[in-house]
């Protein structure tokens, strides 16, 4: 469970990132997905 969790965290880290950099946008830290997991 720890190590699906920590898979999980990267994952979405990752996304992020990927989606920073090909749309050329300005990480805003008050964003917030309305997606519930």
């Amino acid at each position: 469970a720890k190590k699906q969790a920590l898979i999980a965290v990267a994952n979405k880290l990752l996304k992020q990132a990927f989606a920073i950099a090909t749309q050329k946008t300005k990480y805003n830290e008050n964003y917030s997905n309305n997606i519930c997991f």
